[in-house]
């Protein structure tokens, strides 16, 4: 009890103020779960009320410079509650689940969100936003999305579909199946994934399969934004031997931002026009 009780204390949300004493501070205490919600929160002009990040919330780069309460998979419940938060935003897979049920036991509330797909963006902005009171702005960031991608799928509809690989791992090859994010930017792009229907939503291949696939064009995100022209570089020398696949021999090998590409976030339309510009270089139909 002394231990629950102590969480409780320190949880902000969960502590009423006395009834003789007028609220001082009416702004939001919020913690975001995940690199993407850090990046929405910042975009509807809340950033002043985030009060923890977890580690690798590094875009913009003000997010560098708010608390860290643990990692995307490892969050830590006792940084959580030292930040004293009126709102917790999580993600909706097991480890975060856990936490938001323990912090809803001592009174914090949180907000779980699946963001596993563009429409599932679209649905988590309009929820933030109405938790944030920031409604307005987050429509307007929907409509901006929406947007660009039926410019992008209008103007490609009626062009020959180019073949994709998706890779997000070397060693072993692991690729982006069909039931991707990747996926959608592929076909928004005007493409069709080289790899049809697997059971893994990320399967690994093979070197046979790989050239099996035979793609027009490979996009890597890269691992480190920092490190981009580096990982170029060891691309290069890392297929140079799949020298049979048209990516390969006609050099459309491309390693694109992987905080751009890889994150369900507000920069969702740059990262549409990123993988449209690989598939089709300057603008071409």
């Amino acid at each position: 009890m002394p231990t629950l009780l102590l969480a409780v204390i320190l949880c902000g949300c969960a502590k009423e103020p006395e009834p003789s004493q007028p609220q001082a501070d009416t702004q939001m205490r919020i913690i975001s779960m995940a690199p993407n919600l850090t990046e929405i929160l910042f975009v509807l002009g809340v950033d002043d009320e985030i009060v923890g990040v977890t580690k690798y919330s590094t875009y913009p780069p003000q997010a560098k410079e708010i608390t860290s309460i643990g990692t995307f998979w490892q969050p830590d419940i006792e940084a959580v509650l030292m930040c004293k938060p009126t709102l917790v935003l999580t993600l909706g897979f097991e480890q975060q689940t856990t936490l938001a049920h323990r912090l809803e036991k001592i009174g914090c509330e949180t907000q779980s969100l699946d963001i596993e797909s563009i429409s599932g963006l679209y649905e988590a902005l309009s929820v933030i936003g109405s938790k944030v009171n920031k409604s307005e702005q987050a429509q307007k960031l929907v409509s901006a999305i929406q947007n660009k991608q039926k410019e992008l799928t209008d103007r490609y509809a009626s062009s020959d579909k180019i073949k994709v690989l998706w890779v997000v791992q070397r060693q072993p090859l692991r690729v982006a199946g069909t039931k991707t994010f990747a996926n959608e930017l592929i076909e928004i792009a005007g493409g069709i994934n080289a790899i049809s229907d697997t059971i893994n939503v990320y399967p690994p291949i093979g070197n046979e399969e790989f050239i099996g696939s035979m793609p027009d064009v490979i996009i890597e995100p890269s691992m480190d934004s920092e490190q981009i022209q580096t990982q170029k570089a060891t691309a290069r020398e890392f297929y140079q031997r799949f020298s049979v696949v048209p990516a390969v021999a006609n050099d459309r090998i491309y390693v694109i931002d992987g905080d751009l590409a890889s994150r369900l976030g507000p920069r969702l339309a740059e990262a549409m026009q990123k993988v449209a510009d690989c598939l089709r270089p300057e603008g071409e139909e």
